[in-house]
């Protein structure tokens, strides 16, 4: 058995407003300190193929995975496979611009497999989609923040 998440929303703003917010794992602790415990950097060159990270995780259930980047086509599309505590993690990030509506769509496909997945299985469901959801509203709040900044600089600044 496996758990399988998609989440999508709307960002005012272009896919690379939406990856200088996203790519920076430093600082994904700050949108869900509840949740993420700690992101770093253990190998490669940041956002390259093959090149991991480590996320510790305290919600829905403590874990620490080890994902490592598969695909990365910044600043549209990143493709990460994760392990640990018992726990594989396949996520897909898709930032795709709309120009009729001059916005990203910032969508995820995750799936979730191994022993606590299976034992706990759906009830882990909610809490994942609620943290996905979370961190998504933090990004794009961060990302059209950006993108006003840069709008309003003086030419040359931005």
């Amino acid at each position: 058995m496996s758990l399988k998440i998609e989440y999508a929303a709307v960002a005012r703003c272009t896919p690379e407003h939406v990856w200088r917010v996203f790519e920076k794992i430093e600082l994904w602790p700050r949108w869900d300190p509840s949740a993420i415990r700690e992101v770093r950097w253990l190998s490669g060159e940041p956002w390259t193929k093959g090149a991991k990270f480590e996320i510790a995780m305290l919600k829905p259930m403590a874990f620490t995975l080890t994902p490592e980047v598969v695909e990365a086509e910044p600043p549209v599309y990143v493709h990460l496979l994760g392990k640990g505590s018992g726990v594989t993690g396949e996520q897909h990030y898709i930032f795709k611009w709309m120009p009729e509506t001059k916005s990203t769509e910032v969508r995820t496909l995750q799936e979730f497999s191994g022993g606590p997945i299976l034992f706990l299985g759906s009830s882990l469901k909610p809490g994942i989609e609620a943290g996905i959801q979370h961190m998504f509203g933090r990004v794009i709040e961060e990302a059209e923040a950006l993108a006003r900044e840069e709008a309003a600089a003086p030419p040359g600044e931005g």
